[in-house]
């Protein structure tokens, strides 16, 4: 059986939609050939926890962990760690410590604070490959600082290196909003030019962050997805209202508000509905979404486990998709895309209708994509799901290729050509 070396700072019990991406490929693996071992983090900063994923790192599956030092410290609030994750939004009421860390992040930290780990993680990574023989090596980001660990495993091991981005480096959203000096930007463009030159391959999960890395001739692409095995034990809970559930972060880019603009329009499911956000929502728009809900529909909820949000999901009577309304969003495809997908329950998106996602949508006829101001197709698309309330009836042949056992059975044949 061929080895592979996984190097990620993400790995339960750090939960995030993050960690699922290689802990599922990591499952999967042995089944095509390929033994993986997992360099990750000890104690590092997460975005929440969630234990319940240990229990699904196999047994067999060697995981090295480090000494992870953290910036937590300086961005606790009330005890409870939260460092920057997925955005760097400063708020008003913010201490005067965040704002300045988060200047710092910005300015003088390249590519990312999560790099102090790569001492740690180098030093693991020399040690394994010094006394056991790999035919590759995986990096994943972000943190795209872990990059920066195979770019000197390659030149020392003169080993096959993949790196594969889960989001972009820096073109990333939340990057391309905020001012950083030219200096910073500049350098972090080269460290990002250096990884996608020296590494073999530049693994991805969508062409629009291909494109920007503009390595076209040395990529792959191989979608996020969804477990069906997760699926297996959980059943639908009757819900007393009609529930609408949204899952994931939510940032200024990615709101959802004209879905209570739209129902506060429809008196006869603002009075029997509920809509219930999953995750870490933006203050801001917090506040904009409480002003919004005229019927007392709208509830917030903290991190749950993985295993919760798939009873969740399964529950709800619709579940709410959100794109990024940034420029060039055509080809964004979030993860959580894909487990709305195994769920079968139908999916209102918002976005751009003649976007990847929307065309996933269309083609597993699994729900369907509206403009970000199309109140009227959003109101008849909630009006037709309050009344019936079913399941799509789902095309499964183009939903199955998304399994992660079908993503893991193409990420092998990656690993295996020379």
């Amino acid at each position: 059986m061929k080895k592979v070396l996984i190097i990620v700072y993400y790995w339960p019990p750090s939960g995030g939609a993050g960690v699922q991406r290689w802990l599922k490929f990591v499952k999967y693996l042995p089944q095509f050939g390929w033994q993986p071992t997992v360099i990750t983090t000890k104690k590092g900063d997460y975005p929440a926890l969630d234990h319940s994923l240990e229990r699904e790192v196999p047994q067999d599956v060697q995981v090295i962990r480090t000494k992870t030092p953290t910036f937590g410290k300086f961005f606790s609030q009330k005890g409870s760690q939260s460092t920057p994750y997925g955005s760097l939004e400063i708020n008003s009421n913010d201490s005067i410590l965040k704002k300045l860390s988060i200047w710092i992040r910005l300015n003088l930290v390249i590519p990312d604070a999560r790099k102090i780990w790569n001492k740690y993680a180098l030093q693991a990574a020399k040690k394994e490959l010094g006394v056991n023989n790999y035919d590759c090596i995986v990096t994943s980001g972000p943190p795209h600082s872990t990059h920066l660990i195979g770019l000197k495993l390659k030149k020392k091991f003169k080993i096959k290196w993949i790196a594969d981005f889960r989001d972009p480096w820096t073109k990333i959203d939340y990057l391309e909003k905020v001012k950083r000096n030219p200096i910073t930007e500049n350098l972090d463009r080269k460290l990002e030019d250096q990884v996608v030159q020296n590494c073999d391959l530049v693994l991805s999960i969508n062409q629009k962050i291909i494109s920007d890395l503009k390595v076209d001739s040395k990529s792959r692409i191989i979608s996020n997805g969804f477990d069906p095995e997760d699926f297996e034990d959980i059943q639908k809970k009757k819900n007393d209202k009609f529930t609408i559930s949204y899952f994931g972060n939510i940032t200024i880019e990615r709101n959802p508000e004209i879905i209570i603009e739209v129902i506060n329009q429809i008196p006869e499911v603002a009075n029997e509905c509920r809509i219930d956000f999953w995750g870490n929502v933006s203050k801001n728009v917090t506040e904009k979404l409480k002003d919004l809900d005229e019927h007392q529909i709208v509830i917030f909820h903290s991190y749950i486990s993985h295993r919760e949000v798939l009873e969740k999901m399964i529950s709800s009577d619709l579940l709410i998709l959100v794109i990024n309304n940034v420029p060039d969003n055509k080809g964004i495809l979030t993860g959580k895309l894909y487990e709305y997908l195994g769920s079968g329950v139908p999916i209102l998106g918002i976005g751009p209708v003649k976007g990847d996602a929307a065309a996933i949508l269309k083609d597993s006829k699994s729900g369907q994509m509206f403009d970000y101001n199309d109140k009227s197709g959003i109101s008849d698309f909630i009006k037709k799901h309050f009344n019936t309330r079913s399941k799509v009836n789902r095309n499964r042949s183009k939903i199955e290729k998304y399994s992660r056992k079908e993503q893991t059975k193409l990420l092998a044949e990656i690993l295996s050509k020379p």
